[in-house]
């Protein structure tokens, strides 16, 4: 017994056919620091469809006096910032309190994949709310968040 075609997962992303495709979303925060502990940011998701979250990584810069610190593989700082996200379309908090980002994030060779994707419905917001009180006097970071996955159309 076969299974009909429109009951068939798609095994590829293509928007004009099956109406999904590969996206990311981004949100960055800058000069979090001792000085400015605490931050806030928001994703709007798009209103055109369900966001699949498949897996999250960081970007975290050094920005000491104002100049960005050498970035390699092997320089990448692990930021002592804890992270909070909150998805607004279910009303619910993703982890139980804040997580240190080098506890539940990749870097983009090694992204921290989900077992299962984590569905952000259309129009929501994803709320990220970012603390670092933990760092030392004198220290600024940039973090990029990025959440990877894909879009199913509606």
């Amino acid at each position: 017994m076969s299974t009909p075609a429109a009951q068939t997962p798609a095994t590829t992303f293509n928007p004009r056919e099956n109406g999904s495709d590969y996206f990311w979303y981004q949100q960055r925060i800058q000069a979090i620091s001792s000085a400015a502990p605490t931050a806030n940011a928001q994703i709007n998701l798009d209103a055109d469809s369900d966001f699949y979250c498949v897996a999250l990584t960081s970007v975290t810069d050094i920005n000491t006096a104002g100049l960005g610190a050498a970035y390699t593989e092997s320089t990448a700082p692990l930021p002592l910032v804890s992270l909070l996200i909150t998805d607004t379309g279910s009303g619910k908090n993703l982890m139980n309190g804040p997580l240190m980002i080098p506890g539940f994030t990749g870097d983009g060779k090694r992204p921290y994949r989900f077992v299962r994707p984590r569905v952000f419905m259309a129009n929501a917001t994803i709320q990220l709310a970012f603390s670092g009180v933990f760092l030392a006097a004198g220290t600024s970071y940039d973090i990029q968040i990025i959440f990877h996955g894909y879009k199913v159309y509606r």
